[in-house]
């Protein structure tokens, strides 16, 4: 029996996972924080906790540093550079095919989108890419990832792909099984190696790899 048997819902991260925007995303941030705060020790803190949590909402991480409203005027300029980004950024390697075999093999298993990123920039992505139809639902920075999951009750039979350590300290709170992506990751968010020795169920280079260890 492979692992989708008895799977009935599986979430995908976003950043990282489905699209190629982890070094872009680190790289928006700095420019975004020091357009308006400068390059000084708090902005240097910002961004180097910014960029180690990823998966966490970014106004949540933003408002550690920043007043009110310097958070919103980073978050305008990080938004506008994103959405430029998404327009144009392509689906990881054989991500399309492994949407479609799930959903021609497993139709009882739901896809979600699960992220700390912001619904309007995922949905620019996917509507382009002509891949919204897959989805079940985005699940976005609204909530943390770890309730979203048990909002949606789910089981230990149950799948998160993600590529960071945050990714995983969801998965392991809410009892899902745990895939880790590395094809993207960031050093500066990837769990280390004594944490995925005991807590990862499996561990993938890309979607046509997944698909062939899937069915292996």
């Amino acid at each position: 029996m492979n692992m989708l048997e008895k799977c009935n819902n599986i979430f995908i991260d976003f950043d990282g996972v489905i699209v190629d925007s982890n070094k872009f995303k680190e790289l928006a941030i700095e420019r975004s924080i020091i357009k308006i705060s400068g390059r000084n020790q708090l902005s240097e803190k910002a961004i180097i906790y910014f960029n180690i949590n990823a998966g966490i909402s970014r106004k949540k991480k933003l408002s550690l540093f920043f007043e009110e409203k310097q958070v919103e005027e980073i978050m305008k300029i990080y938004a506008e550079e994103c959405n430029k980004f998404f327009i144009k950024a392509l689906p990881s390697q054989g991500f399309r095919n492994f949407l479609t075999f799930i959903k021609e093999n497993y139709k009882k298993v739901k896809i979600y989108i699960l992220s700390g990123g912001e619904q309007k920039e995922i949905e620019i992505f996917l509507k382009k890419n002509l891949l919204l139809n897959f989805f079940q639902e985005i699940l976005d920075s609204a909530e943390n990832k770890s309730s979203h999951l048990k909002k949606k009750q789910v089981s230990g039979n149950d799948i998160f792909i993600g590529d960071s350590l945050n990714d995983l300290k969801a998965s392991i709170e809410s009892g899902t099984r745990f895939i880790l992506f590395e094809e993207h990751k960031s050093l500066k968010s990837f769990p280390s190696e004594d944490v995925i020795k005991n807590n990862v169920y499996l561990r993938t280079t890309n979607f046509t790899a997944l698909m062939n260890q899937i069915i292996s």
